[in-house]
């Protein structure tokens, strides 16, 4: 499976707005956590799971999230693809990054915050985390 986007949407009437993602289905969501960079541009990279998948949706300012498929965690290869999409506080699109995946985020915004939910629990997400240099790939 690819990363992919699933598009949100909002309405708005008299009374305001309703934001929402009605493609997004979270059967095998175990936990979720916030991050929030310390300054705009700010690149916060990469992390990877041979086994854990992520759902990522922003929900303060704007940022860039990529992913890269990694087939190798100890030996990364340079060339591989990275898949990237802006994603805006302002419209609720979810990114799903697949098991087997690096990601990372730049904060394209100084109040930029990341909900990021997770198919791992936080101890079967430890035993399957792996970084690599934030300049390896590009964002």
């Amino acid at each position: 499976m690819k990363p992919k986007i699933f598009k949100g949407g909002a309405v708005f009437d008299t009374r305001g707005s309703v934001s929402f993602n009605n493609e997004l289905i979270l059967r095998k969501v175990k936990r979720f956590y916030i991050v929030k960079n310390k300054k705009k541009n700010f690149v916060r990279a990469w992390h990877g799971h041979k086994f854990e998948a992520k759902y990522i949706l922003c929900i303060s300012g704007k940022a860039k999230i990529s992913a890269v498929k990694v087939k190798n965690f100890k030996k990364p290869t340079k060339n591989s693809k990275v898949f990237s999409w802006i994603l805006d506080s302002k419209l609720p699109n979810v990114v799903y990054i697949p098991s087997g995946y690096a990601n990372g985020s730049k904060s394209l915004s100084k109040d930029m915050k990341l909900f990021i939910l997770s198919t791992s629990s936080l101890n079967e997400s430890l035993k399957d985390d792996y970084r690599i240099s934030e300049k390896f790939w590009k964002i």
